[in-house]
């Protein structure tokens, strides 16, 4: 009889273990998920995050492009005004004064 106690005993202890065994694989399975999913969670959150910088770092050069190209046409039409105002106020001789003339003229003949 005290083998079979012996047997049931060890039986009843291998049960057991097997038992908490199982809880705690169900246990550390579910904090896994948890954690899985907080992990998920939080790589949504900073690829959102990361997108938003994304636009609005692309925002920011684009109006630095604008603000550049504008300076930059802004210097040209200075310049090219500055270069107009010297030409007109230059006295044309007569070979370029016709030279003008007869390019308008043609000009006015070749729109015809």
């Amino acid at each position: 009889m005290t083998m079979a106690n012996d047997y049931t005993d060890t039986l009843k202890r291998i049960k057991d273990i097997e038992e908490t065994s199982s809880r705690e694989l169900a246990n550390k399975k579910k904090s896994l998920e948890d954690e899985l999913h907080h992990l998920q969670e939080d790589a949504t959150k900073s690829i959102a995050t990361a997108k938003e910088e994304a636009e609005a770092y692309v925002a920011k050069q684009a109006d630095d492009a604008r603000s550049a190209a504008q300076v930059d046409a802004d210097n040209v039409l200075a310049s090219a005004r500055k270069e107009s105002e010297v030409v007109a106020a230059k006295r044309l001789d007569k070979k370029d004064f016709r030279k003008i003339v007869d390019e308008m003229l043609l000009a006015e003949f070749k729109e015809v």
